[in-house]
């Protein structure tokens, strides 16, 4: 298992509200268009309100709020891309890929929507069919944020076994966006499995400036690195902060002896 598969928030897999455009030679009545209009605000305010929730990890409002909104805009697609990324934290994998479906019947080419459903299928389903689905939202040259889908591609391919692959597109991440902390972690850690000890302790080191509070997941990486360059001081500092900063935590218990 990869550091960054560990869970949906370490994936940042994210939700972009992005605004709905048309282009229509039917002509349409005022009133007509003030209608569908109140519907997609409607529809904002709803999915907005349910991104907030979900941020605070507040599952059953999230839900409802955005229920809500596909239920006032049933053609605001970000409604059901949002209602799709809470069906897939729920573990209602049939819900979320139905939600992610109708998204994408909505806005085939919408990056964002794209990147989130390649994570779920990578994680949920087959991290070698997720690929493509990177592959599509990179293609947008107006994608605001190609380092996540990058990110992800790289992630997934490693769960998928290709590991150059893998290397390459987090490299790819670094070179678009060199302050992407997740990617120096993951990078970090498929160094150290390939046994490239000293690229992995160069890009932990990087990691560990760039980051306010080291996750308990790359303290075990510099426990493992100082293990393998024999450095018992560096090794005894991380275990220290593991000790001090996750007590409990399996990683801790597992390195220490339970001690």
């Amino acid at each position: 298992m990869t550091i960054a598969s560990k869970s949906l928030a370490a994936a940042v897999v994210t939700t972009v509200l992005w605004g709905c455009s048309t282009t229509t030679n039917v002509t349409v009545k005022p009133a007509e268009i003030a209608a569908k209009t109140d519907s997609v605000q409607r529809g904002q305010i709803h999915t907005e309100r349910a991104a907030e929730y979900f941020r605070l990890g507040r599952m059953a409002p999230a839900l409802e709020a955005a229920e809500q909104a596909t239920r006032v805009s049933p053609q605001y697609a970000p409604g059901f891309g949002m209602l799709a990324i809470i069906f897939m934290e729920l573990r209602e994998d049939a819900k979320a890929q139905t939600a992610f479906e109708q998204a994408l019947r909505l806005t085939p080419n919408d990056s964002e929507v794209l990147n989130n459903y390649g994570w779920f299928q990578c994680q949920r389903q087959s991290a070698a069919r997720s690929l493509a689905l990177f592959q599509q939202a990179l293609r947008n040259p107006l994608y605001s944020t190609p380092e996540r889908a990058l990110f992800n591609w790289g992630v997934c391919a490693r769960k998928a076994g290709d590991l150059p692959r893998a290397e390459e597109q987090l490299r790819a991440t670094l070179q678009r966006a060199p302050l992407f902390t997740p990617a120096m972690l993951e990078l970090a850690d498929l160094n150290f499995a390939q046994a490239r000890v000293a690229e992995a302790d160069a890009l932990l080191s990087r990691y560990l400036q760039a980051v306010q509070a080291a996750p308990a997941e790359a303290l075990v990486l510099g426990v493992q690195i100082a293990r393998a360059k024999r450095d018992r001081t560096a090794e005894a500092s991380y275990i220290s902060q593991l000790r001090r900063r996750f007590p409990d935590a399996p990683q801790t218990l597992a390195l220490t002896g339970g001690r």
